[in-house]
């Protein structure tokens, strides 16, 4: 288990999902008043994120290993280990993983609290 520096408490709070894990290390619900957000995503192979967005912040998605194709809003990009992506705030987005691996990607978002809202109708994709 991953341990955590300067947060009560010191472990990770972990949400499991049927295509993700999200791992949150730092968020206003970890260490009140951060004003930031940090997870360490792992996408299951051949799955994607549901398609959403965050009305109040913006986010950083950046892939540490696996191969992802992001989406952000019409644009499509294919990440390889080391690449990093900015999400500006309102976007619709989600990844997909193209592997046979996990994909493990750290986020970061520019609010402690972020709001997700789903992408509904034709939006679904994004």
């Amino acid at each position: 288990m991953r341990k955590l520096y300067g947060v009560e408490p010191d472990t990770p709070r972990v949400a499991r999902g049927s295509n993700a894990d999200m791992e949150w290390l730092v968020d206003d619900a970890l260490m009140p008043g951060a004003g930031l957000s940090v997870a360490r995503m792992t996408l299951k192979p051949g799955k994607a994120s549901e398609g959403h967005r965050h009305p109040n912040c913006c986010e950083v998605i950046h892939l540490i290993a696996g191969s992802v194709e992001q989406t952000v809003d019409e644009a499509r990009y294919s990440m390889a280990p080391g690449d990093t992506v900015f999400v500006p705030k309102g976007s619709f987005h989600r990844s997909r993983n193209l592997g046979a691996c996990e994909a493990v990607m750290i986020v970061s978002y520019s609010a402690g609290a972020r709001v997700y809202e789903p992408a509904v109708g034709n939006r679904s994709s994004a």
